[in-house]
This record gives C-alpha cells, structure tokens and sequence, in this order.
C-alpha cells in the first residue's frame, strides 16, 4: 500500500450553476481502497435528488416498490430501501500496461436513473471528450489510481486536469478508439485463424497451432449454469436472463478481486435466485474499480442483466471461475 496520506478528486455537481470542485480527503490506515468509496456512498444517500424530497414523491416510490415486491411496504422497511446505496465506476482512462496501470474514473450514484436526477451534461461531456461516451445523471466524482494487482495506490487528480486538451484526456481518447478497432481486428484475425487451423488439419500440423483450454473439471455443461458469459479485450460479459418486473433493487452483485457474488432476488424460485456463488474463485483477476453492472431492457419488453467485468491482466480466459463454470458463449 502507498505511504500517501491523503489525495486529491474532483467533484462535478450535476446543477450547471454549481461550479466543480478540487477536493482532499485523508486516507485511514488500512483503507486506501474503500476510503473513497464509502464517503461517495454517504454523499449520494443524503444528496437524494427529487426523491423522497416530498410526500408525494415519497408516496410514488413507496408504491414502486409495493407493485414490484407484490407486498405492502411499511415505514421500516421503506427507510432501508431509501438508505441502500452503490456507487457505479465509469471508466474513462482503463488501467493496463500502455497507461502503467493508471486508472482515470467517473464515479457516480447506482440508483441515478431510478431517483430521477438530473442529466450531468459536464460529466457526459468529459466521457464524451475521452472517447467513452455514456448517459450520467446526477452528481459525479473524478478520481486517479494507481493498480498493477500488486499494489493499490490514490493518486491525486486536480481541477485543472479538468480540460479537454489535458495529457489524461488524449490518451483516453486515444486507447478507447484503439480498443474498439483492436475488437474489430481481433475478430478478422480468429476468422484467419480458423482458415490456418483448416490448413493445419489438412497437413498434420496441430501441433503448430497450440490453443489453451479450460483446466480438467472446470466446466459444468450441464446447462444448469444460469448466466452466460462472454469476452473481448479486456472485458468479460455476463449475462443473466430477468423478470420484466426486476429492478436493481432485486439484484445483489458483490465484486472482489479474485471472486464475485451475483444473486437476483426476486427470481421465482429459491435454487435460482444465486447466480454466481463467491465460493467459486474466478478464472484470473478483476479489477473492482472498474466493474460495472446493469439491467438492460430489449425492444420485446424482457429484460437481461449484464455485468462487466474488467480484467486484471491481458489474457484470454478459458473459463469463468475455476470450478463450475459455464462454457463461455461464442460471439
């Protein structure tokens, strides 16, 4: 862990009249990785937006949650649900070996969306400007890390890196581009590979053309599996059928570093509702920071869930988690 006692962040107001500000926070021993996070859940819990700001708003969301619980929520279990909250990264510079594993990321409220804030047309601009353009609401918080998996490190990021011409911002722009014309190449060069591999047979050459494969026993292609999962670059992509009715307050989705926790509570059935079970250590290192997850709505009216993760380390990963895994889904 780094000696630094504390760092520097920005603080991007979703109200245009409020102006960013350059913030400093001081690092408790021992957690330099949640110290941020923590303080960025407390600022969203009380900074509620419209919701809960009146009766009525309140009375709105309350019978939200009734139609979706299907029970009558009283006022105990209304201030729980008002008081649950998650901060979703955004990446905007993704960590790696070209940015010696320096992280640049937006970090705003889980539930934006849901408690109908406002759109943050600075912050949509800024990930526009980095070549990641995403839809933010809400306030949002600019932070830098450093995270190679051997160490964890926050660094400062300072107001006046708040411009499109900064270093960060080209670079960003720079690799998210390159990473979206790298996808492209990389799916013509399996096509290749697969007229090579063609040759190969016809000529006895396997042995030329080694592919690695999941280790013995690690794949469950039962189909009792209840996610799918996929990969490109360096993220990995699960994706788990909902109800129409689900919302993110039915999902519970813990990431670790070597480890994840997926559950959807409100599926039908008690046997379904963990997907993914922390007992079951992923295939290789994620980084948590940069993992996000949502709930997609198709133009059929069903709904999926998908959670991105980033990977720790450039490499193909030949399963999902070491022991029971789903066989990955070809794109």
């Amino acid at each position: 862990m780094s000696p630094r006692k504390s760092f520097k962040y920005v603080y991007i107001p979703c109200d245009p009249a409020c102006a960013m500000e350059e913030l400093t926070m001081e690092i408790p021993e021992g957690r330099e990785m949640e110290c941020l996070l923590d303080t960025l859940k407390e600022h969203f819990r009380n900074a509620s937006g419209t919701l809960g700001t009146s009766a009525e708003q309140k009375a709105l969301f309350r019978k939200q949650l009734e139609e979706q619980s299907g029970k009558k929520i009283d006022d105990d279990m209304m201030d729980i649900a008002s008081r649950m909250q998650m901060v979703q990264p955004v990446a905007l510079l993704p960590g790696g070996k070209a940015t010696n594993w320096e992280h640049v990321n937006l970090y705003v409220d889980d539930r934006g969306i849901s408690k109908g804030l406002r759109r943050n047309d600075r912050a949509c601009g800024l990930a526009l400007e980095c070549g990641a353009p995403t839809d933010i609401v809400g306030d949002a918080f600019l932070a830098r890390i450093l995270d190679d998996d051997d160490r964890f490190e926050r660094h400062d990021f300072t107001l006046d890196e708040m411009s499109s011409s900064a270093p960060w911002v080209k670079r960003a722009y720079t690799l998210q581009i390159a990473k979206k014309q790298n996808s492209g190449d990389v799916q013509e060069q399996i096509r290749a590979m697969g007229g090579m591999k063609d040759a190969a047979n016809v000529m006895n050459l396997q042995d030329n053309l080694p592919e690695p494969g999941p280790p013995p026993g690690s794949i469950d292609d039962t189909g009792s599996q209840l996610y799918k999962w996929s990969q490109e670059g360096e993220d990995v992509v699960v994706v788990v059928p909902v109800r129409e009715t689900t919302t993110k307050a039915d999902v519970k989705c813990v990431v670790k570093k070597d480890r994840i926790r997926l559950e959807v509570t409100d599926a039908p059935n008690e046997g379904e509702r963990l997907i993914v079970d922390d007992a079951n250590e992923l295939c290789s290192d994620v980084t948590p920071d940069e993992c996000s997850w949502s709930i997609v709505k198709d133009r059929d009216g069903s709904k999926r869930l998908e959670l991105t993760l980033t990977k720790g380390k450039a490499m193909r990963w030949p399963c999902f988690t070491r022991m029971n895994s789903a066989p990955e889904t070809k794109q």
